[in-house]
């Protein structure tokens, strides 16, 4: 088998049913070619909805639905398809984990299954990633002291000095990064029988930039494909595209965790200092300016709040039976 794909359903099913359709017909030219969609414990009837449509024989029985039965979070559905997919007779050489709102490019994961298997020292590849209005994401640095001081600065002469440091990047070709954005990934089987496999203590959210760091600790590269493009809607499960509600509090618990679990406690509570610090930077330039700042409804309140309650703690685990609701919304609430 070439390629399988997996699909983290929650309270998407007709998004993930288009996701689903668009993958199939960009993996025709593939051995055995075979979708699992997990709906993760949706609880609306997704699951129902999702089992009943692809038993239609139009599907050909290239799509295998399996219910979770728990929400325990992105990476978890991903590990619940990985598990069914390694224990299959004939396991594929790769998987490929797309959003259910997103869209695969005709040709795209053909170039990037060319890439990786003409690259054997490659365990993970990512492609461009642009949304309805047209803005792009293509790969990343890790996130660092300096990354998180100029990404809430938002001045020009900051961003200038710290081009250096920025998360995102915008390469114009096929390049080695740090990581690759989780709404599309290519994945080495290989890497994942190691197993380097999601860390389930993140919920939602830099659940992606911890598999890649584990994925370069375990020998592998990891690679951007420009010409290898995904349509993507965008945070239909979470709302997170709103920006006029408060970051739930799974965000800033992923963060945490992302940074004391890789570099201590002592350097996240710095990275909590450099975020704060750009962030009066940004407030100051534009109360001086008249203008209103950009920002979510008690974003530096909660995020500060967070920073002080949780100083020098261990990395915090992934609240289960969390669901989509807004983890310790009491927080996010003051």
């Amino acid at each position: 088998m070439d390629v399988a794909a997996i699909v983290v359903n929650f309270r998407t099913a007709e998004p993930t049913v288009d996701a689903v359709a668009a993958l199939l017909r960009e993996m025709d030219e593939f051995e055995e070619p075979r979708v699992v969609v997990v709906d993760n414990d949706s609880r609306d009837g997704s699951f129902e909805h999702l089992t009943t449509t692809f038993a239609d024989p139009r599907w050909q029985g290239r799509v295998t639905v399996i219910d979770s039965r728990h929400n325990g979070g992105y990476g978890f559905g991903i590990n619940v398809g990985v598990r069914f997919l390694l224990a299959l007779p004939r396991t594929p050489r790769h998987v490929y984990v797309i959003n259910p709102d997103a869209v695969v490019e005709p040709g795209s994961l053909k170039r990037m299954m060319a890439f990786m298997d003409s690259h054997p020292d490659v365990g993970l590849v990512g492609g461009r990633i642009y949304n309805p209005s047209g803005t792009q994401v293509k790969a990343f640095r890790f996130p660092s002291f300096w990354g998180e001081f100029e990404s809430t600065a938002r001045t020009k002469v900051i961003t200038r000095l710290l081009r250096a440091h920025m998360m995102s990047i915008l390469p114009t070709e096929t390049c080695e990064v740090d990581w690759v954005s989780g709404t599309s990934m290519l994945i080495r089987t290989e890497v994942l029988r190691v197993p380097v496999l999601f860390d389930e203590g993140f919920f939602l959210y830099f659940e992606e930039i911890d598999f890649a760091r584990r994925v370069r600790q375990a020998g592998w590269k990891v690679f951007y494909v420009e010409d290898a493009s995904v349509a993507h809607i965008g945070s239909l499960a979470t709302g997170m595209m709103d920006e006029s509600r408060p970051m739930p509090g799974y965000w800033f618990q992923a963060r945490r965790r992302y940074f004391v679990k890789h570099h201590g406690p002592v350097y996240g509570a710095a990275c909590d200092l450099a975020w704060i610090c750009g962030y009066a930077v940004c407030a100051t330039k534009s109360t001086l300016l008249g203008r209103r700042i950009d920002a979510r409804p008690r974003m530096w309140r909660t995020f500060i709040g967070y920073s002080v309650r949780n100083l020098l703690k261990p990395a915090p685990e992934a609240e289960q039976n969390a669901g989509m609701r807004q983890v310790s919304a009491s927080e996010t609430q003051k």
